[in-house]
């Protein structure tokens, strides 16, 4: 899909920011009682679903990965094999970094995990360090932000739907509140837009 390298610009710039502005709120959202409250409360009724041996809890298990780096693998690896070999470069390379700078991220935030602070069931094997951000949820906002431009607007839809659906199954498995969550999507916003704002040779050589 074809669009102006001015308007591609602007765009990755309102990314930049959006992003920013997403990640400054989550943040924020960390010290005061009232949002950590409604933390626990959406992460109940999300939940609240839930009956032991449910199929769509089984779903929810087996798919929460496709935020992680087996899946930018297998989706670069797919992308390269029928032919779109820049885009599984952007996949790779966005994914990436994006999973680095949220673990980067989790290494000054010391946040419990809802299994860990309010005996949320988790449904998944615990994952290492803070809970905020959310590493999956970073990684799959940037792989459908900076694929978002390159795609038919229902593809767009597509791709930012999976992105949301991956963060919400964090919360629903027990290892994230919905801030982390919203936390990791400004993160990987934030990063798509600047990977579209640096001409490509300068990620390479990084």
């Amino acid at each position: 899909m074809h669009i102006a390298p001015e308007r591609r610009s602007r765009r990755a710039a309102g990314r930049v920011l959006v992003g920013a502005a997403v990640t400054a709120v989550a943040w924020r959202s960390l010290g005061l009682r009232s949002a950590q409250r409604l933390d626990v409360r959406l992460g109940d009724a999300l939940r609240a679903r839930r009956r032991p041996g449910r199929r769509a809890d089984r779903w929810v298990v087996a798919t929460t990965d496709l935020g992680s780096l087996y899946a930018v693998g297998g989706a670069s690896a797919t992308l390269a094999w029928l032919g779109r070999r820049e885009a599984a470069g952007d996949v790779a390379g966005i994914g990436l970094l994006a999973w680095v700078v949220g673990q980067r991220t989790k290494r000054f935030v010391r946040r419990k995990r809802p299994y860990e602070a309010d005996g949320v069931r988790r449904l998944i094997r615990p994952p290492t360090g803070s809970s905020f951000p959310s590493g999956h949820a970073a990684v799959a906002a940037a792989v459908a932000e900076v694929l978002a431009d390159e795609v038919h607007p229902l593809g767009r839809v597509a791709l930012r739907g999976v992105a949301g659906y991956v963060a919400a199954s964090r919360v629903d498995v027990g290892v994230h509140y919905a801030s982390d969550v919203l936390g990791g999507a400004g993160i990987g916003i934030a990063l798509a837009g600047l990977w579209r704002l640096v001409p490509p040779g300068r990620w390479r050589r990084a």
